[in-house]
């Protein structure tokens, strides 16, 4: 049962819509647990009345840092009940990572696992008023200077009417990695929200009968929207998963009957290179969604695992913009002709479209009102310069060839991606920077074994400092997200600049990974899981 996007559903309103019709049916699955439409909407009446009680306002900020489980699907559709504007946080996130998010986003209410709670203790947090522990309660009313609650405890009270909203008002912030400066929180609207959901509806043509199988976290947008807001559109359910295994995947699948997936390019390489099994073709699963899996390998997955791959082009920014849809496939060797909600344009350097075939920036612009991001949380400047010209720009290099299909080519941006993640040079270099051995230092990806890039960072020490590298990958460890976390380190005695003393970075990427680099997998360092 797909239902009719009319451009006037806010996610509360969407919700209670799938409840009414559905009911009992089963929406979620995680370890802690199973909900139904029903139930979910309970659970978010209640939050919600619980976050009023609190003293959130709408409009208010309420950061969630959770598993993917049924309990942050509750909380993330609690506080759009409430009028709240949710801030999903990176659960890897420590030190100034953190405090950067919850600060500059001023969130008043952060709703946490027990097992992060301590995170805060070292962190200036002037706004935050009210820590919701979902796990163990301590059972302290106030730790670090903030009071303390149950989620049991919040959600305990009656059921609330939902507080009106328009597709126009702020429903999420989702914090990207920054490319030269810190992280930036992208603000999408009640209508920007369910717009990446509804073109994999189309893209899949899900029903009531499908199960998505999601192992990305739910503070990402595909997991939030290409996953579970999609298969509730269409009726079906969303088993959630908080990691992925290669080994145990298949196995997992047949177990809960998934019929689709998101995936990152590293997934797709990782599944390929398991041993070969005589039951890879029995199994439910029938369509992959995502990018950057490695052109070779997608004819030989329809083929071992009887799975269609779709591979699009998107962003945090623009949610899913291109692909192929029903009567539509995309021109060969291309990502996808643009969805009818925006237009994308292909630019050189002057902002001037190019010919079809020809590299340049992918930009984009909505082609309807609340289709993609509304800007940067409390950053006009970085808003005013993405949308320079009228058109917002991705920061990533493609062409478009003569039928309209759009190709990802590589990323201008001075970003890295590893394992899914996108990471912040900027970040680790400020992390790393804190090490008082450390006078300065470059982050730089370098090539992976797998599709995705790894993080490798060049240092010069303070005069007559010295340094053992695991000394400082133990200190990253310890400081930084796990994915963020150096493979590489190599200590120079200066890093290459320009006349204007700017790293040059595009020397220390040519030299890559040197004979005086230390590797931190060769040297047997894991960085342990939270």
């Amino acid at each position: 049962m797909t239902a009719m996007y009319d451009g006037e559903w806010v996610l509360s309103s969407f919700l209670d819509d799938r409840a009414e019709k559905l009911g009992d049916k089963i929406a979620l699955s995680s370890h802690t647990g199973e909900l139904s439409y029903g139930a979910l909407r309970d659970r978010a009446q209640r939050l919600a009345g619980g976050l009023a009680g609190l003293g959130v306002q709408p409009g208010d900020r309420v950061a969630t840092m959770l598993d993917p489980t049924i309990d942050h699907v509750a909380c993330w559709f609690g506080t759009a009940w409430a009028g709240a504007v949710e801030v999903p946080v990176n659960t890897d996130y420590k030190g100034t990572f953190l405090e950067h998010i919850l600060r500059e986003s001023g969130a008043s209410v952060l709703i946490v696992e027990d097992r992060w709670v301590d995170r805060l203790a070292p962190l200036d947090l002037p706004e935050l008023r009210h820590v919701v522990v979902v796990g163990s309660y301590p059972g302290a009313t106030s730790s670090h200077g903030v009071d303390l609650h149950a989620l049991e405890a919040l959600e305990s009270g009656s059921p609330v009417a939902p507080v009106p909203r328009t597709e126009q008002d702020l429903t999420y912030i989702l914090y990207t990695s920054g490319t030269t400066g810190p992280s930036k929180g992208v603000m999408h609207s009640g209508g920007s929200a369910l717009w990446t959901a509804k073109v994999w509806v189309d893209m899949m043509q899900l029903t009531e009968d499908d199960v998505a199988y999601s192992m990305l976290p739910l503070f990402h947008v595909t997991a939030r929207s290409a996953a579970t807001t999609a298969n509730m559109w269409a009726g079906g359910a969303t088993v959630l998963r908080s990691r992925f295994t290669a080994s145990g995947f298949w196995d997992d699948v047949r177990s809960v009957g998934a019929t689709n997936f998101m995936y990152m390019g590293a997934v797709i390489t990782l599944l390929a290179a398991q041993e070969p099994k005589p039951d890879d073709l029995d199994n439910s699963m029938r369509m992959g969604g995502g990018a950057a899996a490695p052109p070779h390998l997608r004819d030989m997955f329809r083929e071992r695992f009887g799975v269609e791959l779709i591979e699009v082009f998107g962003m945090t920014e623009i949610g899913t913009a291109t692909g192929p849809l029903p009567g539509r496939p995309s021109p060969p060797g291309t990502m996808g002709k643009p969805f009818d909600h925006l237009q994308i344009e292909i630019h050189d350097e002057d902002d001037n479209p190019v010919a079809p075939d020809i590299p340049g920036e992918i930009v984009v612009r909505p082609a309807r009102s609340n289709a993609i991001f509304k800007g940067y949380w409390g950053n006009p400047e970085a808003t005013v310069e993405a949308w320079r010209n009228l058109w917002f720009h991705t920061g990533d290099r493609g062409t478009m060839s003569p039928e309209g299909g759009v190709t990802f080519i590589d990323r201008i941006k001075d970003s890295l991606r590893r394992r899914g993640e996108n990471i912040s040079s900027f970040e680790v270099e400020r992390s790393v920077n804190g090490h008082p051995a450390v006078l300065e230092c470059a982050a730089y990806a370098v090539k992976s074994e797998l599709t995705d890039d790894e993080v490798m960072v060049a240092v010069v020490l303070q005069e007559g400092a010295t340094i053992e590298p695991e000394e400082l990958f133990r200190y990253c460890i310890d400081c930084m997200p796990r994915f963020a976390v150096p493979r590489y380190v190599r200590v120079m005695d200066e890093l290459p600049k320009t006349p204007t003393n700017r790293v040059q970075k595009h020397v220390l990427r040519d030299h890559g990974v040197t004979d005086d680099t230390a590797d931190r997998e060769a040297m047997g360092i894991e960085v342990p899981r939270s």
